[in-house]
């Protein structure tokens, strides 16, 4: 069925449904080192960002202006506790807290419900310095005194938490693929950046950005040390760095879910979860045993990594089938009744498909990718799966999202779900005017077609309860920094002062979620 088939709107959604923009603090908050916090793990240009530091009840005004009844943002770890942890029990910046408590407050006034991320990919530089973060079974103990920091400041005010934001994507690009700082490949952009003028950014191929003129030799330089690095993690050990990292991710999720459960969930009979990111996976063969394998196997590899140990307190059979030797740690019967059933809602971060092709691993090098041993293609037949947006990974296929909901709902016995992200993003072209820029119908339909596809899911008993865009407003993007943008809002980044307009998309938001909600009951 085409998403066009399914009719949508404000009343195909139940009263309660939560309807939501995110945020993440790096990528919007700017004002690094205010208030006497740490520097994060990342090396990119956040330090401004979007300043929602000093501009939040501007962002709380447009939330409330759309008619958005949740706003979800990250709070900084080192904005609260600025060395990281807490020594002898001190250790949190006043100013840090009373920031977030007055976004809290500013949201609440205005009828808005705070959903709040932990963790959001920025570890602290003092825990890197001083043990490798989540190399290190250390930054538990140190990610609970974090949360239970927030929960005991802001608990009172705060109904829904998420401990983890995508910890797939910060495992595998930190420590996998090495583009999150400190990963080699993040610091081989900086260094090219900063060493050949002709390597300006951090999108795409860094030897494709060496200018021509500059001659081969500059190329085969960069193009051996991209070599080196895509061989490496920012610990050298991409079959061994990424398990470690889930486990203690795993962990620390958990023990903050405890913590909360037994001190704070009460004060407003409050949920807790973790948010994961999925794309859905088709065979590239159809009727091909092996790549239906793989396409099963790449869920596992992803999603399963992660939700398989809250819902069965183990890791996924295929992990522990295709992970040789003892790399994929066990958890221990107390730690099984510890991670098993830590959740209340599953937050799922869902934004394209793609085809899977099984392919043989090179067995004689410890991986993640040759554990896995996946291949992922975009087209199929020399036809692409959906039509492709600003960034090279995103493809828009809206049916997707309905498939991988079916799959959850089977999987893992029917969970309260929360579409914690989807959005699409366009390239941020300077030949655009501003008015030009703001013209997004792709967007408009991508998010309408996902909204149908959620429906006919939701029709389908599966436990659907809120959907939050990704995002807000245009933002600092990462590795692609502020060359796409996701916002319903268009942000200017060069006037100085970040002005934001609203595009078509906004508008479209605006005028659905203005529609009549669900009739129930009798009607006089």
């Amino acid at each position: 069925m085409d998403s066009s088939e399914i009719a949508v709107e404000r009343s195909s959604f139940p009263n309660n449904f939560v309807f939501g923009a995110a945020t993440s603090t790096y990528q919007v908050e700017g004002a690094l080192n205010a208030d006497g916090e740490d520097s994060n793990a990342d090396g990119r240009n956040g330090r401004i960002s979007l300043d929602r530091y000093n501009m939040f009840k501007e962002d709380v005004a447009l939330t409330k202006k759309v008619g958005l009844n949740s706003y979800r943002f990250s709070i900084s770890w080192s904005r609260i506790l600025p060395r990281g942890k807490l020594i002898d029990g001190k250790g949190k910046s006043t100013e840090g807290i009373k920031y977030y408590s007055d976004l809290i407050d500013a949201l609440l006034a205005q009828g808005i419900e705070p959903w709040v991320t932990l963790f959001h990919w920025d570890v602290p530089q003092s825990l890197e310095d001083e043990y490798h973060g989540f190399l290190d079974r250390q930054i538990v103990k140190h990610f609970c005194e974090f949360a239970k920091t927030c929960f005991e400041e802001f608990g009172n005010r705060v109904k829904y938490w998420i401990t983890l934001n995508e910890p797939w994507a910060f495992t595998y690009y930190k420590y996998v693929r090495g583009n999150f700082p400190p990963g080699a490949i993040s610091i081989l952009h900086r260094i090219c950046a900063m060493s050949i003028p002709h390597v300006t950014s951090s999108e795409g191929d860094p030897v494709r950005e060496v200018d021509s003129s500059v001659g081969e030799p500059v190329r085969e330089l960069v193009a051996t040390a991209q070599n080196l690095a895509h061989n490496t993690s920012s610990n050298g050990k991409p079959g061994t760095d990424p398990y470690t990292v889930a486990h203690n991710l795993i962990l620390a999720h958990a023990r903050a879910v405890e913590i909360y459960r037994k001190y704070y969930q009460d004060r407003r009979q409050g949920k807790i979860g973790m948010t994961n990111v999925s794309p859905w996976f088709y065979p590239l063969e159809d009727n091909n045993q092996e790549d239906e394998e793989a396409a099963s196997k790449a869920l596992d590899f992803m999603l399963g990594w992660f939700v398989a140990p809250v819902t069965t307190g183990e890791y996924p059979p295929s992990m522990r089938n295709n992970i040789r030797g003892d790399r994929l740690p066990e958890f221990t019967e107390d730690e099984i009744k510890l991670v098993k059933g830590s959740y209340d809602f599953l937050g799922i971060n869902y934004y394209t498909t793609y085809y899977v092709k099984n392919i043989r691993g090179n067995i004689s090098q410890h991986h993640y990718d040759n554990d896995l041993h996946v291949e992922y293609h975009t087209h199929r037949n020399g036809k692409p799966i959906g039509q492709p947006a600003g960034w090279p990974w995103l493809y828009i296929y809206p049916e997707g999202i309905y498939h991988l909901m079916l799959y959850i709902r089977k999987k893992y016995k029917n969970p309260n779900i929360i579409i914690t992200e989807n959005g699409l993003d366009d390239v941020n072209s300077k030949a655009l005017t501003i008015s030009k820029a703001r013209i997004d119908e792709t967007r408009i339909k991508y998010h309408k077609d996902h909204l149908a596809y959620l429906k006919k899911a939701i029709d389908q008993d599966v436990r659907v309860k809120g959907y939050f865009i990704w995002s807000l407003i245009d933002n600092f993007e990462w590795a692609q920094e502020y060359n796409v943008r996701f916002g319903i809002f268009y942000v200017d980044f060069l006037n100085g002062r970040l002005t934001k307009f609203p595009k078509r998309s906004a508008m479209w938001w605006m005028n659905f979620l203005k529609q009549p909600k669900k009739v129930t009951g009798c009607q006089n």
